[in-house]
C-alpha cells in the first residue's frame, strides 16, 4: 500500500508538512480555501483515527476495519442532529465539501504547487469516501459523538 495521497506526489507526511507552510503564501482565493479544507479534513481524519491521528494511509484491511466502524455509526444516525453539528462545510474551512472537490478538480489542472495541492486533496476525499462507502460517499461529517465512538473502535 502507497502512502501516497492519491495521484499526488506527496505522502501524508509530506502533504500535512508542506500544506501548512502554503498558508504563508497565499492569503486569499481558491488556494487558500484548498489549503483551509485540506488542514480541516485532516484535523477530521485525526479525529476518526484516534491516537495517534492520521499519519498515514491505513493498509486495505485496517481501512476496512475503520470503514465498517464509520458505516455503522453512520447507519445509527437515524435521529436528526438537533445541535446542528452535522456539516458539510468542516470548521475552519470557507468552502463545502461539494465546493472542495470542485475545488480540487481545478486546482488538478493547475502548475505546480497548485497542482500538488489539488491532487492530495482528491486523495482526501478518495480516502474518505472509501471510509463512508465508496465513491462520492462523504457528504457530510459525522458529530463529535459520532467521531468519538469510531476512534474508540
Amino acid at each position: 500500500m502507497t502512502d501516497r495521497l492519491g495521484s499526488s506526489e506527496w505522502s501524508v507526511a509530506e502533504a500535512r508538512s508542506v500544506v501548512p507552510q502554503l498558508r504563508h503564501m497565499v492569503t486569499t482565493g481558491p488556494e487558500y480555501d484548498a489549503v483551509e479544507l485540506f488542514l480541516a479534513l485532516c484535523d477530521y481524519l485525526d479525529q476518526l483515527h484516534g491516537s495517534p491521528g492520521f499519519d498515514r494511509i491505513l493498509p486495505d484491511a485496517e481501512r476496512s476495519a475503520l470503514a465498517l466502524v464509520v458505516r455503522e455509526v453512520r447507519s445509527r444516525s437515524v435521529v436528526p442532529d438537533e445541535d446542528g453539528e452535522r456539516l458539510v462545510q468542516p470548521v475552519n474551512a470557507s468552502v463545502t465539501l461539494a465546493e472542495g472537490r470542485a475545488l480540487a478538480a481545478r486546482l488538478e489542472t493547475a502548475d505546480g504547487y497548485r497542482r500538488e495541492l489539488g491532487l492530495a486533496l482528491q486523495g482526501l476525499f478518495s480516502y474518505l469516501d472509501q471510509l463512508y462507502g465508496g465513491p462520492g460517499a462523504f457528504t457530510e461529517l459525522l458529530t463529535s459523538g459520532e467521531r468519538e465512538r469510531v476512534a474508540s473502535r
